[in-house]
């Protein structure tokens, strides 16, 4: 487990079993890159949302972030871990993620853009 006001998560995410978050967009989105799922506890602004979708989803669990209780967490926590059907499901997704290319195709895109407005 890390604890920090800062850490390189894209480094990181690969190598957890699930991700614990207040659900901003980037731990979001890169959870789901790496198919992690999460227990989300949000905080303020786009955090409920994304609470929201993850769990609406099934990519993991929203809870109150401030009525948790250590033995909710703790259910959560084993549920997520022990659902092997969530696990297979985020593998396939984020294969189809990474497969798509994003990065690539977002800057080409870019580049369609800037290069018919000269």
């Amino acid at each position: 487990m890390w604890v920090a006001e800062f850490l390189p998560q894209t480094n990181i995410l690969p190598l957890v079993d699930l991700v614990i978050t207040h659900g901003g967009n980037n731990t979001a989105t890169e959870a789901m890159h790496f198919g992690k799922p999460m227990i989300v506890l949000p905080l303020f602004w786009d955090q409920y949302d994304n609470a929201q979708r993850v769990h609406e989803t099934g990519h993991g669990i929203r809870l109150d972030t401030y009525r948790c209780t250590a033995d909710q967490l703790a259910d959560a926590i084993s549920s997520l871990l022990d659902d092997h059907e969530l696990g297979r499901r985020l593998t396939l997704e984020s294969t189809a993620i990474r497969s798509a290319d994003g990065v690539r195709r977002a800057a080409d895109l870019i580049e369609e853009v800037a290069t018919s407005r000269r």
